[in-house]
């Protein structure tokens, strides 16, 4: 088991590395650039996040949905690597494979925050009706 927060900033620093080394960098401004839908989703869904754990600061968590904070590697890496062969045949070889890695990195964070606002909203609702 592997901390998915961790996980999300490993692969994040690894991504960078990697476009760096292989794109330039108005290649790399236009890969992000054309997530503008996805980045705007993932800071309405991190706002949310935001707020909710400030709302239920200090009050004890249910875990509504397991396994919000850990995965397991293998799977991981399983699911990752089925991705890859699947867009490196799609997307005409290696590079077009590799530019699509940000994409799956933005909808890896979207499936942390969406996880975990579920929990803190059920959360939350569990607490509005004991009060």
């Amino acid at each position: 088991m592997i901390n998915t927060k961790f996980l999300l900033i490993i692969s994040l620093f690894a991504i960078s590395i990697v476009y760096y080394f292989l794109f330039s960098s108005f290649k790399i401004f236009t890969l992000i650039v054309e997530e503008y839908i996805f980045i705007g989703i993932t800071f309405l869904m991190w706002i949310i996040y935001r707020y909710f754990k400030f709302i239920l600061n200090g009050k004890q968590l249910f875990e509504f949905i397991p396994n919000t904070n850990y995965i397991e590697l293998k799977s991981t890496v399983i699911f990752f690597l089925i991705f890859e062969v699947v867009d490196f045949y799609m997307e005409d070889g290696l590079i077009g494979m590799i530019s699509l890695w940000f994409s799956y990195w933005l909808f890896g964070v979207l499936a942390y925050l969406l996880t975990h606002n579920i929990n803190f909203y059920k959360n939350y609702k569990a607490y509005q009706l004991k009060e």
